[in-house]
């Protein structure tokens, strides 16, 4: 009997928890789909690649009484999010201009991602990995485009939080683009992780 009562205890502590979370809960698979989209359009792709939003499976050890707790946790975050107004996509004429803007530089980019010259960043901008591959005419032109676009990146990471009424999530939705670019970069470009580049 102790043992089922502690058990109660701990269920209704994890709703408590669930319900606390959701007033502070970022959506990420909605951040992560509009990620791609973004970065598709920038790069003047499609999105061909579905993502998958599968929830992880319960260990079979995993104490039923838990596992309740935790897909009703699951549940009342999912449904919080899918009654709330958060739309990543949400449009605005400012948020069009930059992904607009963001597009247009992007062929003028690409060959130094291609080179190794400049790669992407955990903060969901771009860098410049080794300038001795950039040409020494082209040096400033270069400098000045990785500049326009990081700051096109910080007002559009911005401007989405601000849509959402979500100011806080600033530093969330940069996060998620960092990844998604890193998820998308083709074969042989660089991103620095933990401060260190790695090659993909």
């Amino acid at each position: 009997m102790r043992k089922v009562t502690i058990s109660v205890t701990a269920l209704l502590a994890v709703f408590i928890v669930a319900c606390v979370t959701i007033n502070v809960y970022f959506p990420e698979a909605a951040a992560v789909e509009a990620a791609d989209r973004i970065i598709d359009k920038v790069r003047g792709e499609s999105d061909t690649n579905t993502t998958s939003l599968a929830l992880p499976q319960r260990d079979d050890n995993t104490p039923v009484l838990l596992a309740i707790a935790q897909s009703v946790s699951s549940f009342l975050i999912s449904d919080a999010n899918a009654q709330s107004s958060v739309d990543f996509d949400k449009p605005s004429p400012e948020k069009q201009a930059l992904e607009n803007s963001l597009a247009a530089r992007f062929p003028s980019l690409r060959p130094y991602f291609d080179s190794g010259a400049i790669g992407l960043t955990d903060s969901g901008l771009i860098e410049f990995r080794d300038r001795n591959l950039v040409p020494l005419k082209d040096r400033n032109s270069v400098v000045q485009l990785v500049a326009a676009q990081n700051n096109d990146w910080n007002a559009l990471y911005a401007e989405i939080a601000r849509l959402n009424g979500h100011p806080e999530w600033q530093d969330s939705i940069r996060r998620t683009f960092a990844e998604r670019w890193v998820a998308k970069a083709d074969r042989g470009w660089y991103y620095r992780e933990g401060g260190a580049w790695k090659q993909k």
